[in-house]
């Protein structure tokens, strides 16, 4: 078996994992990742932070309350448009929670805004399937991320359930560890 098809067979098999979290534990847990990841120096010290928007049916580390957190601090926050007939994403910054819709697979977008060179951004939270402790991770297999990872010279920070943190991940020539990675039981640095 190659290295996709093992990505992609623990892709699925995480996935499963994730999903059958309970919605209280999900949003207890999902609480607890972001209060950690408020004490980290990478995000004190960021002004502008490029967050994703969780998609919380899917059990993604709930983002919601940072963004509207961050926002209320005052910090400069981008969030994601995904592009889909190219895998890549336009980094638009975000008013207000309210201005984020479903777009056409769901997925919470700005609806509109004002796009931000990527620059400018000065901490990258970073949505994942799976992890290792080198940083090493498994998105949903498009390659939005990893292509994004390519071009920004800060901190990237990945947030997931410790059940989701596995022993090695498949890695490709073209994947970015992350430098940080966060779970409900602790931190860890891959550099």
């Amino acid at each position: 078996m190659g290295d996709q098809e093992r990505k992609n067979e623990l892709r699925s098999k995480m996935l499963q994992q994730r999903e059958a979290i309970a919605a209280d534990q999900f949003y207890t847990v999902s609480n607890v990742i972001i209060n950690r990841l408020i004490r980290q120096p990478e995000y004190t010290d960021a002004q502008t932070v490029h967050c994703y928007v969780s998609m919380n049916d899917r059990r993604e580390v709930n983002t919601h309350k940072l963004l509207k957190q961050m926002l209320r601090q005052g910090k400069k926050v981008v969030v994601p448009i995904t592009n889909f007939h190219d895998s890549t994403l336009t980094h638009i910054q975000l008013s207000s929670f309210e201005d984020l819709m479903p777009n056409k697979w769901g997925v919470l977008e700005p609806d509109s805004g004002e796009e931000v060179s990527i620059s400018e951004v000065e901490l990258v939270i970073v949505p994942m399937v799976a992890a290792d402790e080198q940083g090493n991770r498994i998105g949903y297999g498009k390659g939005f991320y990893d292509r994004f990872l390519a071009e920004i010279d800060c901190p990237t920070v990945g947030l997931i359930f410790e059940q989701n943190i596995v022993p090695h991940v498949p890695t490709e020539d073209f994947d970015i560890p992350l430098d940080v990675i966060l779970t409900e039981e602790r931190v860890i640095h891959t550099d």
